[in-house]
């Protein structure tokens, strides 16, 4: 037994636990009527330098997915999913793995890890079985999973995550990479060709003619004796030929140049295949064309991969409930400097963003207070601005109830000094004066209803004239009376 079985035995456990193997009532039946079952792909495709250099290049780029958990469901899975989805991998290698598998295979496999009890989820593993093939037990879908190792095992369709590409003739699985096949064909002869003229380009450096029909004993006998003069032991550097050679006509040694319209076109095919252009691959894309391979490749698999993770870790109410998991980047992360710079001292300046999500796009740490908001003015703390406008709100509010009980006040002082006509009640007749003193008189009622009115005027007039005079003894004792000295400081 290798020391890696034992590993490989002690992984095949903590995943799985157990090998839930039930009974199978056969294959299950899909509306295509094709066999469901994958098999992982044993050709060349990542051993070719060029296609494993535009799957790596992917992957690296959505290694940079991050996932957003929404609802509290299954907290342990959601918290394990944010930074080590398992114990061997981290997050950024668990969605390089998974890209890598999807590209090589068409099809690629993510089991739960649970705590042995079947419901709670404790991480993900991204596996790559030699075969899978779906089965049906007990009117249920199941995956029947078998390793290079030997080992099998049935897995539940609802708890294994399944994502797929050029999916058309199985209705489970992707239909595989078979149709790059002839591509990788002629990348290989092309390579095979060419490493063979550079290798005889550089052995052959003459030809002779001999000058008559040898045995092949002879020819090498006289090959060798040649050659031996080729060698660095000959100081003087002239080598010298029998008459067993006619002639000897040196060969100048050419590099061997590759077609490059024919390796263009297969360069092209591998590119299109995998959606990506050499720009991509050795990072010298601009934003627009690096934006359009984000939206193009990059989302479509980050979208997958978030329902494809909800879906297995979350029950139906759950999602139902407001439960998901998707996968998202920061799109200025693969952007110029100079635009991340721009965005962020736009979305800075107007309060949108805070010091730390500037920080996050270029790839510094978090400070203190960097959670904070602030605008241009010259940045002023948006929450000592809510303060400064509440306190000035309430100081309006002071100042207007303020100014309303002084109104009140100086209605009530105006209307005790303005002369107005009381209505008549009970067995007097209030008569107010229209001087400054603000004095009211009473006077008995003891006339009839029809005098009424010429008695009040009478009586009005005479209490006016009586005020009046009052008014005017008070003002000239005022104005006889002496002034008071000022008082020495």
């Amino acid at each position: 037994m290798s020391r890696s079985q034992p590993f490989l035995r002690s992984l095949f456990d903590a995943v799985f636990h157990r090998p839930q193997m039930q009974a199978v009532n056969g294959y299950f039946s899909t509306f295509t009527a094709y066999a469901p079952s994958f098999t992982t792909w044993q050709g060349g495709l990542y051993e070719a330098e060029l296609t494993r250099s535009i799957i790596e290049s992917g992957a690296d780029h959505a290694s940079k997915l991050k996932p957003e958990v929404s609802g509290s469901a299954q907290p342990v899975a959601a918290r394990a999913l944010r930074q080590q989805p398992n114990p061997w991998m981290t997050t950024p290698q668990f969605i390089k793995r998974i890209w890598t598998i999807l590209q090589v295979n068409d099809t690629a496999l993510i089991v739960p890890i649970d705590a042995g009890d079947g419901i709670t989820i404790t991480g993900y593993y991204p596996v790559l079985p030699s075969q899978c093939e779906a089965y049906d037990v007990d009117g249920e879908l199941w995956l029947k999973l078998t390793f290079p190792t030997g080992d099998s095992v049935l897995v539940e369709w609802s708890r294994v995550g399944v994502m797929t590409r050029h999916q058309y003739q199985s209705d489970l699985f992707g239909d595989g990479t078979n149709v790059l096949q002839p591509t990788l064909e002629l990348m290989h002869a092309q390579n095979e060709a060419e490493q063979s003229a550079i290798n005889q380009g550089a052995a052959i450096r003459f030809v002779g003619k001999l000058s008559q029909n040898r045995n092949e004993g002879d020819q090498e006998r006289a090959r060798k004796a040649f050659n031996a003069q080729l060698s660095a032991d000959n100081a003087g550097g002239i080598a010298v030929y029998d008459k067993l050679f006619s002639d000897v006509e040196q060969i100048t040694p050419t590099s061997y140049t590759v077609d490059a319209a024919q390796m263009e076109r297969i360069e092209k095919s591998a590119y299109r295949f995998f959606g990506s252009n050499e720009d991509i691959v050795t990072n010298c894309a601009h934003e627009d064309a690096f934006n359009s391979y984000y939206e193009g490749r990059i989302e479509p698999f980050a979208v997958q991969l978030g329902f494809v993770i909800t879906s297995m870790t979350y029950t139906a109410n759950e999602i139902a409930h407001g439960s998901s998991i998707m996968f998202s980047a920061n799109r200025l992360e693969f952007a110029s400097n100079t635009t991340k710079l721009n965005v962020s001292v736009a979305l800075f300046d107007r309060g949108i963003w805070n010091g730390n999500q500037v920080a996050d796009v270029f790839q510094s740490p978090h400070y203190e207070g960097g959670e904070r908001h602030v605008i241009r003015g010259e940045y002023i703390d948006l929450e000592l601005i809510s303060e400064h406008t509440a306190e000035q709100a309430s100081r309006r509010d002071e100042r207007e109830h303020s100014r309303n009980r002084r109104e009140q006040r100086l209605r009530r002082q105006e209307g005790g000094r303005r002369c107005q006509r009381n209505r008549v009640s009970g067995n007097t007749v209030p008569l107010p004066c229209r001087s400054t003193c603000g004095r009211l008189t009473a006077q008995p009622r003891s006339v009839s209803t029809r005098n009424t009115t010429l008695r009040a005027t009478l009586l009005l007039s005479t209490t006016h004239t009586f005020c009046s005079r009052i008014s005017t003894e008070q003002n000239t004792s005022r104005l006889s009376a002496p002034m008071p000295s000022a008082k020495r400081t």
